[in-house]
C-alpha cells in the first residue's frame, strides 16, 4: 500500500476504516515506514516488499498545498494539492511489475498518476475525509474487484520483454490444486523474480518455484 506515514487528523478515521475492511477481506497491506522499516536504501526496500505482493493500492492524501507559484512558466490560477512523491514512484514500480493497481486519491489531489489516462488502472477520486468512504457501495465494489484481479493474477500492464504464456503452459501450484480445481501460478517479472527466488508464484498461497 502506497500511502504517506503522516495524514492530517481529518483523514485518520477513514484510513482506519479502510485498514479494518482490508483485514476483514484477509488482505495484509505492507507499507514502508508503517508495517516494514528500512534496513537499506528506501527504494531498494520498496522493491523487495513489492516482490512479495499480489497487488498495489495507492492512496493519494494531500501532503503539499501550493497557494501561489508557477506551473510551466505561468502563474497558477487556483491552489494545488499534491500527494507524496512516493505515490508516483511506487505506482510506477507496481505498474511495471504487472501488479493489479487500485489508485484512490482525495478529490483535491492532482497531477502525475492522479490524472486520468496516465495509468491503465482503477482510478477513483474520493473525499477521503469521510470516515466511511471505503464502505460506500462503489468503493467497496472496486476493492473487491481489485482483490479478485490479485487472486486471478490479472495485470494492468505486461512487460513486453516477457513472452506471453498460455494458461495451459503455466505450472500448477502443488499446495492449492486438487483433482477438482487447478490453481495456475503466475509469472514473476524481473527484477522481482531474482528477489523472490523463482519465476512462478501462486497467487493464493504465494508458493514460489
Amino acid at each position: 500500500m502506497s500511502r504517506p506515514t503522516w495524514v492530517a487528523p481529518e483523514f485518520e478515521s477513514g484510513l482506519s476504516t479502510l485498514l479494518t475492511q482490508l483485514d476483514n477481506l484477509d488482505l495484509v497491506p505492507r507499507t514502508l515506514g508503517v508495517s516494514d522499516y528500512p534496513r537499506k536504501a528506501p527504494l531498494d526496500e520498496v522493491i523487495e516488499i513489492m516482490a512479495t505482493c499480489q497487488g498495489a493500492i495507492v492512496l493519494g492524501y494531500p501532503q503539499l498545498e501550493v497557494e501561489a507559484g508557477f506551473l510551466k512558466g505561468g502563474k497558477i490560477n487556483s491552489p494545488m494539492s499534491l500527494g507524496t512523491e512516493w505515490n508516483h514512484l511506487e505506482a510506477g514500480l507496481a505498474y511495471a511489475a504487472g501488479l493489479p493497481l487500485l489508485v484512490i486519491h482525495h478529490t483535491t489531489v492532482s497531477r502525475g498518476i492522479f490524472d486520468r489516462g496516465v495509468l491503465n488502472a482503477f482510478l477513483h477520486s474520493v473525499d477521503l475525509s469521510e470516515s466511511n468512504w471505503s464502505m460506500q457501495a462503489s468503493m467497496n465494489g472496486a476493492i473487491k474487484r481489485w482483490k479478485k484481479a490479485c487472486i486471478d493474477g490479472e495485470s494492468n500492464y505486461r512487460n513486453p520483454s516477457k513472452q506471453t504464456v498460455a494458461k495451459n503452459d503455466k505450472p500448477i501450484c502443488p499446495n492449492c490444486s486438487d483433482n477438482k480445481k487447478r490453481m495456475y501460478m503466475k509469472p514473476i517479472p524481473p527484477p522481482f523474480s531474482e528477489l523472490a527466488g523463482g519465476e512462478w508464484e501462486c497467487p493464493q498461497c504465494r508458493y514460489v518455484e
